[in-house]
Parts: C-alpha cells; structure tokens; sequence
C-alpha cells in the first residue's frame, strides 16, 4: 500500500515573539503543516513596562501585546486593529469593537465618530502608523502610553543553520525593524524565500540574493498566512 503521508519539504522560519509565532503556526492549515518545518527564533522579545497608571475613557490597541500588558478592561471601550486583537481585548474584559485590519484603517474609522471620550494608545516602544499624531490633528484628544518594550534578540544557531542548508527555507516577515534586524544577521543563504507583510519590509531585503520575495496583499496577519500556504503549496508543487 502506497504511503501518502506528507513530510516536510520546507523550512519555516518564524520570527515574532515566541507566543505569536506558535500561534501563526497553528493557524496554518494541516495540509500547509505537513510540508513544513518550523524553526523558532524570535527577533524580538516581548518586555512588560511595569508602570502604575490611571486610564479614562477609552482606549486603543493596536496589538495583542498591547492587551496583555494593560490592565483589564471592567467593561470599558476599546477600538481595535484586527480580529486578533479584538478577540483579545474581549477576553481581558474590554467593550471591544474592531476598528479595521491597519493602523490606517482605525484612524480613519476613528475620525468618523464626532462624539467621542478621551482616547489612550496602550502601546509597545516601537510603533507604526502615527495613530496619535493623526487622531490628535484630527481634533481627538488622544495621547500614548507605553506599557511594554520590543527587545531585539538575534538569530539561533538553527536559524543561522537553515540559511545555509540545501532545504528551502520560507521566512516571513512582520516588520520593518525586524526585517531590518534580519537582514544584518544575514551572512550567507542558500535557498531563501521571504515573504513580506508590506512594500516598505520588502525594501529592507531586497538586496539579498533571494530565491523569492513575496509581497502580502494586505498588511494583515490573515493576509499573511494565506501567503504562506499559497507560497509552500507552489514551492511543494515545483
């Protein structure tokens, strides 16, 4: 009997702090799982900034990492950038609505409502999207506050392994400053496919001898996971 059993074909090497990684992991199909391999190596680490802070009105997550490093919610309402996100934000307790799947999009749904409470982005150190600027411009008293740190971390050795291997290797990238991060830690490649959440992440590796550089077609994480299954299902179909 003939044995029709996938076994991986292709490295993935996942890049976001561990916990999100595990869970872009899970997201993938099973079909998508079976042909790939995931090699774990963080380029950031998740750093929670212990502060003591009073918050009124409401708020505004941009990320999960910004949920899980804030107080709970008690009800209280909070616009979100993505399905992820607000899940999350429902979860610690928050009257969370999304507002869009981008920085940009929340903007402008925010500038939509004319009646609107004081608003506080709970964000990481490093941000995108210039949602305070903008909202503040815009006539809506907002104002940020930092509740945790995106610490760099550099590549493990079965990362820096796999660059070097003969296995094709699918990595993804999330951000710009972690694109830039990988791209200096880079040394040599051999079979290298990037897959890029935006333009601007591409132009941070576009000199790198790659096999493959791919563009999400949206700047969302749902976006890039169908890029990864549509990129490995190509790569296994040759």
């Amino acid at each position: 009997m003939a044995n029709n059993e996938k076994h991986p074909q292709i490295n993935l090497l996942l890049t976001r702090p561990m916990a999100g990684s595990k869970a872009f992991w899970t997201e993938l199909k099973v079909e998508t799982r079976q042909v790939l391999k995931p090699i774990f190596s963080p380029l950031t680490k998740i750093v929670p900034i212990i502060q003591n802070f009073e918050i009124s009105g409401s708020v505004i997550f941009s990320s999960v990492n910004g949920v899980e490093n804030s107080p709970k919610g008690n009800g209280r309402q909070a616009y979100c950038v993505g399905a992820t996100t607000t899940k999350a934000a429902m979860l610690a307790g928050w009257r969370a609505v999304q507002s869009g799947e981008t920085a940009d999009q929340l903007v402008a749904d925010l500038m939509k409502l004319s009646d609107i409470a004081p608003l506080t982005h709970l964000s990481g150190v490093h941000t995108r999207g210039n949602i305070l600027e903008r909202l503040s411009e815009a006539g809506h008293f907002t104002r940020q506050l930092v509740v945790y740190d995106q610490e760099l971390c550099a590549l493990s050795g079965q990362a820096h392994e796999a660059l070097v291997s003969n296995i094709p290797l699918l990595v993804p990238l999330f951000s710009p400053r972690t694109a830039q991060s990988f791209r200096g830690q880079v040394k040599r490649q051999s079979r290298l496919h990037i897959i890029a959440m935006s333009q601007e992440i591409a132009g941070q590796v576009r000199d790198l001898k790659l096999q493959m550089l791919t563009v999400s077609d949206r700047p969302t994480r749902l976006a890039m996971i169908d890029a990864v299954q549509n990129v490995a299902s190509c790569m296994t179909l040759g």
